[in-house]
């Protein structure tokens, strides 16, 4: 009979769990038909490194998509295998970010299960990994991540750093568990640096699970120690060789270039707006929702009245998590282990990420923390409560995910392609001048010059300063053949140091220099531009085809067609006989008017 009803319980806990993944897999399916959207276009249609040869090799370590900041080795080998192995198209590298989020939410189940488990012997009931895997599984944050293919990142991370997490729970060998925690962060840390919460909510886990919660506080410790200690010992020994890695790729561990503009006080009030941010973020998620979050840096230099409370709120939270965590209170674990996961994204002692503040991917880990925690503190509250709870916590939980699933519904489509995903950027920070960018761009690729003029006459108008804009507003002009107008936009940004900083912008710059000389009727001056074009980027095809052009234009023939064989190599499959037939053309085109004026 003990066997049976056990049984059942197994079958129960397996079938909930297929259940909820199946439920979370038809609500995020309509990603199977999504595009490659905001970075994805650069780093797998337009980097041929990613498609063939073995100059990844170079990049598998620093350099990839310009980052010298970041040390991400197996992102960018699992990046390199889709591209190689789905042919650079994205719907099977959405399901690989989608099958990985599955992945993630069972263990998050099974993070809960064995944090009950080990605590709270006599309750089992699947409801302790059903309520988690429903709030990660359908959390609206993890849109982003799922539907955006460059966050797989942050999706193997979260990934590894689960697997860690539960083996320590469900692995009771001592050895083992120790090397296989080890190789799960050295992983993670290999995936995204946000893997510095790991070792951090280990120790958060042992503290709350361990025998003796009676005894003092230093008998307590030292029984964590004597008990762990080839855990915490594996862990370091991982940790170091992931350091050293990361100096020998990099040549410091934080380089220097790009440090944080600003002061120690602000940086700590930007923390504060960014933890209770986070956490409004988990309870209230579609308040604020957007692809872009630009915040002032100002108000954090200051010390206003709206920044002091806060600071007060944000500390009040951490103090009083620590203080009840001593004390095993789960919910304090909860909040405890949350607030370490966020830790790496708070920018308090990192350099600035990008041009968004903050992001809804940079939660995910602290929400999977925080979802696996969850059961473990509702078992604590007292029996007598139980049943209000239960009643009202199903209604919550259904509701919930209800609106969950329409909100999912809702924004997949809008992370799906670039025109809707920069509209809506547009459209939630009307001001934000790189969101009015990335639509001018994505308008010159759809083909719509009108609403690119439209929105390039806005940001003259509005005399904010975009080097990227002026740049596309040149391109624009030289697809119209207009060189006396893409000269203008370029002499308004041919001074600006951001220019030169960034080499993709660079590089774009003398391809449009060379391309207005070659529309005077100057090939000799096109093929200097284009020769300097590539000498920053020589995988980029597009400098590497108007050199051809260039070529040709002076009776270069053999040159050039050896020029545009190497760039051909370096297109996608879909564009290589167009580009043969376009450059065929071209030959053919010179050669009768050659002998028709000899």
């Amino acid at each position: 009979m003990f066997f049976n009803a056990a049984f059942r319980s197994k079958w129960a806990f397996i079938l909930c769990a297929i259940t909820i993944t199946l439920i979370v897999a038809i609500s995020y399916w309509p990603v199977a038909h999504a595009q490659f959207v905001y970075d994805d276009i650069l780093d797998f249609q337009k980097m041929a490194w990613l498609r063939h040869g073995s100059d990844w090799h170079q990049y598998l370590f620093r350099g990839f998509n310009g980052w010298f900041n970041y040390f991400r080795p197996l992102g960018v080998a699992l990046f390199t295998l889709e591209v190689r192995l789905f042919n650079a198209q994205p719907e099977p590298m959405h399901l690989v970010s989608l099958l990985i989020h599955l992945f993630n939410t069972l263990l998050v189940g099974m993070l809960a299960k064995l944090t009950c488990d080990r605590v709270f012997p006599s309750n089992r009931h699947p409801w302790m990994i059903v309520v988690p895997m429903l709030l990660y599984g359908l959390h609206p944050l993890l849109v982003e991540p799922v539907v955006w293919i460059g966050c797989q990142f942050e999706l193997t991370a979260t990934l590894f750093m689960l697997l860690g997490w539960v083996a320590n729970l469900g692995i009771a060998n001592a050895t083992p568990r120790a090397v296989s925690i080890a190789i799960c962060f050295f992983l993670a840390a290999c995936s995204k640096e946000s893997a510095l919460a790991f070792p951090f909510i280990i120790a958060i886990f042992d503290w709350f699970i361990q025998p003796e919660p009676h005894a003092s506080k230093l008998t307590q410790l030292r029984t964590l120690l004597v008990r762990n200690w080839p855990t915490y010992l594996a862990i370091l020994l991982a940790g170091g060789a992931y350091l050293a890695l990361r100096h020998w790729a990099l040549g410091a561990l934080i380089p220097t270039g790009n440090a944080h503009p600003l002061p120690i006080w602000a940086r700590l009030q930007g923390a504060s707006f960014l933890y209770l941010r986070y956490w409004q973020m988990f309870f209230w998620p579609t308040v604020g929702m957007g692809p872009m979050h630009p915040v002032p840096m100002q108000p954090f230099l200051g010390f206003g009245a709206a920044t002091v409370l806060r600071d007060i709120g944000a500390a009040s939270i951490l103090l009083a998590a620590t203080l009840f965590a001593l004390r095993r209170l789960y919910i304090a674990g909860l909040v405890l282990c949350t607030t370490f996961a966020l830790l790496p994204v708070l920018h308090i002692i990192s350099i600035n990420f990008d041009t968004s503040f903050y992001h809804e991917r940079y939660a995910m880990t602290g929400l999977a923390v925080a979802c696996a925690w969850l059961p473990a503190a509702l078992l604590q509250i007292p029996s007598r409560s139980h049943r209000i709870l239960a009643l009202t916590g199903m209604l919550v939980v259904a509701v919930w995910s209800v609106i969950s699933i329409a909100t999912i519904r809702v924004t997949v489509p809008l992370w799906s392609t670039q025109l809707k995903l920069w509209q809506w950027a547009v459209e939630t920070s009307p001001d934000f001048v790189i969101a009015k960018n990335q639509l001018i761009e994505t308008y010159l690729n759809e083909g719509d010059d009108a609403s690119a003029w439209k929105l390039i006459a806005e940001v003259v108008n509005s005399k904010e300063r975009c080097m990227s804009c002026m740049l596309n507003a040149a391109i624009l002009s030289v697809r119209e053949n207009k060189p006396e107008r893409a000269s203008f936009f370029l002499q308004k940004i041919k001074d600006m140091p951001e220019l030169y900083l960034n080499v993709e912008s660079h590089q774009t710059y003398l391809t449009t220099v060379g391309q207005i000389e070659l529309l005077e009727r100057h090939p000799s001056d096109a093929e200097g531009a284009e020769r300097a074009a590539i000498a920053l980027d020589s995988l980029n095809a597009e400098p590497q085809i108007f050199l051809a052009v260039a070529l040709v234009q002076q009776g270069k023939i053999a040159e050039a067609q050896q020029v545009e064989a190497t760039a051909i190599t370096l297109l996608g499959p879909e564009d290589q006989a167009k580009q043969r037939r376009v450059f065929d053309q071209l030959v053919k085109s010179w050669q009768a008017d050659a002998t028709k004026n000899p």
